[in-house]
C-alpha cells in the first residue's frame, strides 16, 4: 500500500506530466464573478476615489478664512452654491465665499477643507464659524481608497464579497478567471437505482456520485454525471470510451475497486489500456483507490463505501483537482483536544468522522459513535476528520489529535 502523501504526490506528478495542471483563462461578467479563482493580478489603474469629497454633511470653505476665528470673533462667509453628491460645481470658491457640500459631493475648486455642518451658524445665506479650521481638514482626498499602481489582488484568489467590490470600484466589468475544468463520475454496482426509481427488494438508491459531485464542486470543478453502471465489464469500459470523447481530464468511479468477483474496474481499465499508478492507499475508510493513466486522462476508483468514497475524495483527490483550477485547496489542518477516549485494537492510519467547536482558545472534538463505512447520516453531522495513526490506539480524554476540517 502506498501512503496517502505519496499517492497524492504520484497524482500531481502525473497531472503535471500530462499538462492537466495548465489553467485556462476565460473572462466572465463580474455579477457572476463571486467564488471563482481570479486567473490574473489586480493593479489598480485609477485612484478610487478619483476626486477629493467630503465624508460629511457641511460646508466647503477656504482654510485661510478661518484664521484668527473665535467664539466672540466668528469667520463669516457667503454660501454660493450647493453641492450634493453625484453634482459638482461650476463656480470657483474665493476668499470670504463657502458652498453647502454633501456627503461624497466633490470638493469645489478653491477650496481646501470640510466644517461640519453642526459646527457652524446658519443665517441669511452666511455662515459662522467659531474657530480655526486648519487646510487639508475633513477632506477625503483622491485615491484614500485605492491609489494607482496599487497591488490588489493575486492570481489564485478565490473572489470574494470584499474583492467584487474592488473590481466594480475599477472598472472592471469582465474579469479573467480560470476555467473550471469538468470531472467525470460514476458508480458500479448491479445493487444501484437511480433516486427517483422505485426500489426492488435488495437495491439501494444511488448516492455515492451525488455526494462526491458536491466534493468536486468545493474543489472548484464541474462534476459530470456518468451514471450509474452495472457489474459487467463491457458497461465499464463503455463509460471510460464515452470519458474519453467528453475529453474528461479526469474520471472517478466508485464501487469496484476490492478484489471480489464483480469488483471490475482494476479489469475494466487495462482493457482500455490504461497504465496502472497505484492499486491502494494505506487508510481507513477508503483505502481501495486504484489510479490509472490512460493518454491524456486520470482514471481513479474509490470505493463503493460511502465513508471511503468520501474520505478518498477528501484526502487524495480534493488537492489533485483544485490543482488543475487554481484554487489550490486542502482541508485545514488543526490540533484539538479529545472530549472523550478513543480506543481501537489495530488496523491502518485512519479518519474518523467528527465534530470540533472551539472554547477559551482552544479546539475540542467529538468522534461520532458510529463510524460504519456505509453510514451516510453520520458523514452529514461531521464538521471535521480525526486522524488516527496505524496499529494499536489508546487515546485518553483531553489528549491532543490531529483533525482535519471540512469545508462549510
Amino acid at each position: 500500500m502506498l501512503s496517502l502523501e505519496k499517492a497524492k504526490e504520484i497524482l500531481l506528478d502525473k497531472l503535471h506530466e500530462l499538462g492537466l495542471d495548465s489553467k485556462k483563462v476565460e473572462y466572465i461578467p463580474l455579477w457572476e464573478a463571486g467564488g471563482r479563482v481570479l486567473a490574473e493580478d489586480i493593479i489598480a489603474k485609477e485612484d478610487v476615489p478619483a476626486f477629493d469629497r467630503s465624508p460629511v454633511d457641511g460646508y466647503a470653505i477656504l482654510a485661510s478664512d478661518t484664521s484668527g476665528a473665535t467664539e466672540s470673533n466668528p469667520a463669516v462667509l457667503k454660501v454660493i452654491d450647493t453641492i450634493a453628491a453625484g453634482n459638482y460645481s461650476k463656480k470657483m470658491l474665493t476668499p470670504g465665499t463657502a458652498m453647502r457640500i454633501f456627503t461624497g459631493a466633490p470638493l469645489p475648486q478653491g477650496a481646501t477643507s470640510i466644517i461640519k455642518q453642526e459646527e457652524v451658524t446658519v443665517a441669511d445665506s452666511q455662515i459662522y464659524i467659531k474657530r480655526k479650521v486648519n487646510a487639508g481638514e475633513g477632506v477625503a482626498v483622491k485615491g484614500e481608497d485605492i491609489s494607482t499602481g496599487e497591488f490588489l489582488i493575486s492570481a489564485g484568489t478565490t473572489i470574494q464579497p470584499g474583492h467584487v467590490g474592488i473590481l466594480a470600484s475599477l472598472g472592471i466589468d469582465f474579469v479573467p478567471v480560470y476555467k473550471k475544468p469538468e470531472i467525470g463520475i460514476f458508480s458500479t454496482g448491479s445493487e444501484l437505482a437511480e433516486i427517483d426509481s422505485q426500489l426492488q427488494h435488495g437495491q439501494l438508491r444511488v448516492s455515492n456520485i451525488y455526494t462526491l459531485a458536491e466534493i468536486i464542486r468545493q474543489a472548484g470543478a464541474i462534476p459530470v454525471n456518468l451514471g450509474v453502471v452495472k457489474d459487467r465489464i463491457e458497461d465499464v469500459t463503455k463509460v471510460y470510451e464515452k470519458a474519453k470523447h467528453l475529453n474528461l481530464p479526469i474520471v472517478i468511479s466508485t464501487g469496484g475497486t476490492a478484489t471480489g468477483d464483480y469488483d471490475l474496474i482494476k479489469e475494466a481499465m487495462d482493457l482500455v489500456s490504461s497504465s496502472r499508478l497505484f492499486n491502494k492507499v494505506a487508510m481507513r475508510p477508503g483505502a481501495p483507490v486504484v489510479a490509472s493513466v490512460k493518454e491524456k486522462q486520470l482514471l481513479i476508483g474509490l470505493s463503493g463505501n460511502p465513508a471511503g468514497a468520501a474520505v478518498a475524495t477528501y484526502m487524495v483527490m480534493l488537492p489533485v483537482i483544485s490543482k488543475m483550477t487554481g484554487a489550490k485547496k486542502e482541508l485545514e489542518k488543526k490540533q484539538a483536544k479529545l472530549t472523550k477516549p478513543f480506543t481501537r485494537n489495530g488496523g491502518l492510519r485512519g479518519f474518523l468522522w467528527a465534530n470540533y467547536y472551539e472554547q477559551d482558545g482552544c479546539l475540542y472534538v467529538t468522534p461520532h459513535e458510529n463510524q460504519f463505512c456505509g453510514a451516510i447520516k453520520t458523514f452529514s453531522e461531521s464538521n471535521c476528520l480525526i486522524e488516527t495513526t496505524g496499529g494499536k490506539i489508546n487515546l485518553n480524554k483531553e489528549e491532543s489529535v490531529t483533525i482535519w476540517k471540512l469545508p462549510r
